[in-house]
């Protein structure tokens, strides 16, 4: 099955994702270890740079219109998945998207990803986290995406919808 260039970008980008997450873990945990510190932040070093080179390459991509508005659900499960080995992370997250078919552009959904990950590195040691993403349509249409592990972390962002959430 091909998935095609800008899926093989978002795959390579969450990868990146959740290696930066563990090199923030190792960081964290190794205490007054120098060599281990400096290897930490080599890790997370190398592969901010390499993401912005995907960056670059990205914005180079001819679009690809049968994917341009992909699917909410699949695509978090997708990148969430990467961080079943993460140290810290001991349960899956649970995901809420209304409406379960719910599309976006692949930009609204990059940042979706990230906000998510982020979230999951943040809980990390914590119960599951809840991931729950709604469109509201109160005043002008937006995307409403809330992250909650039941332990004191809970985090939202409201993001300007427009015409493209299908």
């Amino acid at each position: 099955m091909s998935i095609g260039l800008a899926g093989l970008y978002e795959e390579i980008g969450q990868a990146l994702t959740a290696l930066r997450a563990n090199a923030a873990f190792l960081l964290r945990k190794s205490g007054g270890q120098a060599d281990l510190q400096a290897a930490a932040r080599d890790v997370e070093t190398q592969g901010a740079a390499i993401d912005r080179r995907l960056r670059v390459l990205q914005r180079q991509l001819p679009a690809d219109s049968a994917d341009a508005s992909p699917a909410v659900l699949p695509m978090l499960h997708v990148a969430l998945e990467n961080w079943q080995d993460v140290p810290g992370v001991t349960s899956p997250p649970v995901l809420h998207v209304e409406p379960p078919t719910l599309r976006l552009s692949r930009t609204m959904l990059e940042t979706l990803c990230q906000l998510s990950c982020q979230a999951l590195a943040l809980s990390a040691g914590g119960p599951a986290l809840r991931v729950s993403v709604l469109i509201d349509f109160q005043d002008s249409p937006h995307l409403c995406w809330s992250a909650d592990n039941g332990a004191g972390l809970r985090l939202t962002a409201r993001l300007p919808l427009g015409a493209e959430g299908t």
